[in-house]
């Protein structure tokens, strides 16, 4: 361990930084030295490094492509361990071959797992605008607190589904994933929306209630209308509670960003 933090210091890197990755409080000397050559782990396993230069933000802001090779190629680390697989996790950035990201090591596998999120988020937009329509489209339907309820739900679903349809755009550009072209910001704005949605999920709670009120319990549409607020504002304020509460943890999860 002595020597690693040696070769820290040397490349002017960290071991231990805000947005820590990799925990130096987890290093363990069993995690390096191998026995036989075979269990050696490589950060690029087929000598196929094409972004020498790019940044691994993974030990720091400063470490590129090539020092990640290097490191691994003079110490010796078990291909199994911890160590190794989290830096192999992050060698798609480099262009080296592998598992990519998300089962993804191709770029056609890449493409796929930014279209049919997509996809899907279109349907559900697109249903989800069918039953706002048909829920307050007379006045006698605008009446009832079912209807009302589905309308919230759906428009909160539509939010979330139009956060979720952009996929890797908004994720920052540095991270090289695919079709990624945006920054910490528009990241964070897309983790929220996304959280924004899951007001619908809430939404459904008050539902459940309101057939339990009507089904089991008898209540009618006019009892019903005087508890509106019960039904309708604890699912929205606790999911703009949630939102606003997770934006310092938006970040990349490779597919869009969220709480990570």
């Amino acid at each position: 361990v002595k020597f690693i933090e040696d070769c820290v210091t040397n490349c002017d890197a960290q071991i231990k930084f805000s947005s820590c990755k990799f925990c130096p409080d987890k290093l363990d000397a069993l995690h390096f030295g191998i026995e036989d050559p075979s269990d050696k782990c490589l950060f690029c396993p087929n000598y196929d490094l094409k972004y020498p230069e790019r940044i691994v933000p993974l030990f720091g802001d400063n470490i590129q492509c090539w020092q990640m090779q290097a490191f691994y190629e003079y110490v010796d680390v078990n291909r199994n361990s911890q160590n190794c697989q989290l830096a192999q996790s992050m060698n798609y950035i480099c262009g080296c071959g592998g598992v990519g990201y998300a089962g993804a090591n191709t770029d056609a596998k890449k493409e796929v797992l930014v279209w049919m999120p997509r996809a899907m988020a279109m349907f559900s937009i697109f249903g989800s605008f069918f039953i706002l329509y048909d829920t307050i489209r007379t006045p006698l339907k605008q009446k009832k607190l079912l209807n009302q309820m589905l309308a919230t739900l759906s428009f909160f679903d539509i939010v979330g589904s139009i956060a979720y349809a952009f996929t890797t755009l908004p994720i920052p550009e540095e991270n090289y994933l695919y079709g990624s072209k945006g920054n910490d910001k528009t990241c964070m704005a897309q983790g929220f929306f996304i959280q924004i949605g899951t007001i619908a999920c809430f939404m459904n709670v008050s539902i459940s209630v309101y057939y339990l009120l009507t089904i089991d319990c008898g209540w009618k549409n006019e009892r019903l209308m005087s508890k509106r607020p019960w039904f309708v504002m604890p699912p929205i304020v606790v999911g703009l509670v949630f939102a606003c509460v997770g934006i310092p943890f938006y970040d990349n999860l490779y597919l869009w960003c969220n709480n990570a």
